[in-house]
C-alpha cells in the first residue's frame, strides 16, 4: 500500500503538507483519508533530529537506551503528521507492504522511525521509501558493464578510511566487473562527466556536502549540473558519504539529482555517518551485491547487522536509504508460470493417452467393480483420499465468487515478487476468516495481494 506525503505552500511561503492513505472500513471498504500537517512544526522536528543524530554519533549509547529515546522521537513525529488519526499500519492484524512516497523537501525526515505493530518501520522488511520526482526521460542506449570508484576524502581526517575502503573494493569489484578509479587529485567537473558517461555502476567514497561534491579549492559539482545530464545508463549509484540523500526546500540533493538524470537505483545517507561504519558498509554492500545482483536484499542484510549494534549503528541503519525508478512488473513471470502449468498438464495428458494405447488391439479389457467404476479410477480416488488436504485450499474452493476463487488459487500457487509462502498464506487466512461478504473479501484481497 502506498502513502503519499505531499508538500503545499501556504501564503507565508512555508511548505505545509498533506498525507494521503487508504483506510479500511467494515461497511464501506477502503476509503482514502487525508491528514494535513504543519510544515513549520515538521521543520522544527527536522532540526531537532539533526542535533539528535550528532549526539548519538558522539555518545554512542547502548541499544536499549537508544531505542527508548527513539520511541519519544517517533511519538512526536506521528503526532505532527497524523494528529488524532492512527496510521493504518499500526492497526492490529495489518499485513502487507508499506511504500512511502515523499516530496523531496520532506525527504530528510526520518519516516523510518514511525512505529508499527512490531516496533519501528525501519525494522520492517516490507517497508520501502520512495520519492516523488520527474526523471529525465531521455534514454541513451550505452552498452557498458563498467564500474567506477570515485575516491574523494577532501577532509584530512577521512583520508585513511576512504583510502582503505577504495583499496578493499578494488579487488572485490575488479574480479566481477571492468573497473576504473577516479582519485581526488584527478577529479574535475570534466573528468567526472566523462567517466560517468561510460559506466554502469558508480561507488563514491569520501566527503559530500548539502550543496554538492567538493572538488579543488572551494568548488563544487552542483546538483543542477548532475540533474541536467542524462545518466539513464547508470544502473546503480552508491554515495557512501554524509548528507548524500539530503534534500531541502531550496535545492535537491545528490540522490534526487541522479534520479532526475535517469539513474535507476541510488543509495545514500540522509545525515552524517561515522567514517569507519561507512567504510564497512561500502565494502559489505558490494560483496553482497556482486553475489546477488539485488541492491534491496544486499541493503537488508546490512541493516540487519547494524540493528544488532549500539545507537551509532542503529541510527546509521535509519539514515541509509535507497531510491529506485525501477518499476517491478510481475506480470511476465505470472504469465510464464501459467504457461508452464498448462504445458505440464498437456504433457501429462499426452503421456496418459500413450500409456493407454500401449495395450494391443483386441486384448484391451476394462474391468468394472460393483459400483461401475474402472479399476484405474478407483485407484486414483484411493490415492487422493490417502493424501492430506490443505485446509486453506479447501476454504478457497468453497468460495462461490468465480473470479475471487480463481485469483486466490493463482496467488497461492505462483511466486510473488515481495511475499514469501508464509506471508501469502497469512494474507488469505486473515481475509477468509473475517466473515464479510465475498465482494468485500475480494476487494481486500486485490488491495493486499496486488492481483
Amino acid at each position: 500500500m502506498k502513502i503519499r506525503i505531499i508538500s503545499k505552500y501556504s501564503d507565508q511561503g512555508i511548505s505545509d503538507g498533506e498525507c494521503f492513505w487508504e483506510e479500511k472500513h467494515s461497511q464501506f471498504g477502503s476509503v482514502e483519508k487525508t491528514t494535513p500537517f504543519s510544515g513549520q512544526l515538521l521543520k522544527e522536528f527536522q532540526n531537532d533530529w539533526s542535533i539528535f543524530v550528532e549526539r548519538i554519533l558522539s555518545q554512542n549509547p547502548k541499544k536499549e537506551e537508544f531505542l527508548d529515546k527513539l520511541g519519544k522521537k517517533s511519538d512526536s513525529l506521528e503526532q505532527i503528521v497524523f494528529g488524532e488519526s492512527l496510521p493504518f499500519w499500526r492497526t492490529p492484524g495489518f499485513r502487507g507492504t508499506i511504500e512511502l512516497l515523499v516530496d523531496p523537501e520532506f525527504s530528510p525526515i526520518p519516516w523510518e522511525i514511525l512505529k508499527s505493530t512490531n516496533g519501528f518501520l525501519f525494522q520492517d522488511k516490507n517497508f520501502k521509501r520512495g520519492i516523488r520526482i520527474q526523471k529525465n526521460q531521455r534514454e541513451i542506449s550505452k552498452k557498458t558493464n563498467v564500474a567506477l570508484i570515485i575516491c574523494n576524502p577532501v577532509i584530512p581526517s577521512l583520508e585513511n578510511t576512504v583510502n582503505e575502503e577504495c583499496a578493499s573494493l578494488y579487488p572485490i569489484i575488479e574480479e566481477k566487473l571492468p573497473l576504473r578509479i577516479l582519485k581526488q587529485n584527478h577529479l574535475t567537473k570534466i573528468r567526472f562527466i566523462e567517466e560517468l558517461n561510460s559506466v554502469k555502476y558508480l561507488h563514491y567514497a569520501g566527503h559530500t556536502e548539502k550543496k554538492g561534491i567538493p572538488i579543488g579549492k572551494d568548488q563544487f559539482i552542483s546538483m543542477n549540473e548532475i540533474a541536467s545530464r542524462s545518466f539513464s545508463h547508470l544502473d546503480l549509484v552508491f554515495f557512501n558519504s554524509c548528507y548524500s540523500s539530503f534534500d531541502s526546500i531550496n535545492q535537491a540533493g545528490l540522490t534526487t539529482s541522479f534520479l532526475k538524470a535517469g539513474a535507476k537505483q541510488v543509495i545514500g545517507f540522509l545525515y552524517p555517518v561515522e567514517t569507519n561504519v561507512a567504510k564497512e558498509i561500502g565494502i559489505s554492500f558490494w560483496k553482497y551485491f556482486l553475489e546477488s545482483k539485488n541492491a534491496e536484499k544486499s541493503l537488508e542484510k546490512i541493516r540487519k547487522q547494524l540493528q544488532k549494534g549500539s545507537g551509532k549503528e542503529i541510527i546509521t541503519a535509519i539514515s541509509l536509504v535507497q531510491f529506485s525508478t525501477l518499476t517491478p512488473n510481475p506480470l511476465p513471470k505470472r504469465i510464464l508460470s501459467i504457461v508452464s502449468s498448462l504445458l505440464l498438464i498437456l504433457c501429462f495428458l499426452l503421456f496418459t493417452k500413450e500409456t493407454q494405447n500401449e495395450n494391443p488391439i483386441g486384448t484391451q479389457v476394462q474391468l468394472e467393480n460393483t459400483k461401475g467404476k474402472s479399476v484405474n479410477e478407483n485407484l486414483l480416488v484411493s490415492q487422493q483420499n490417502n493424501q492430506p488436504k490443505d485446509p486453506l485450499v479447501l476454504k478457497i474452493q468453497k468460495i462461490t465468487h468465480p473470479e475471487f476463487r480463481k485469483k486466490a488459487l493463482l496467488f497461492l500457487e505462483t511466486k510473488h515478487e515481495l511475499l514469501d509462502e508464509t506471508q501469502k498464506r497469512e494474507i488469505l487466512e486473515s481475509i477468509l476468516s473475517e466473515g464479510s461478504s465475498e465482494e468485500k473479501m475480494y476487494y481486500e484481497f486485490k488491495t493486499r495481494s496486488g492481483f
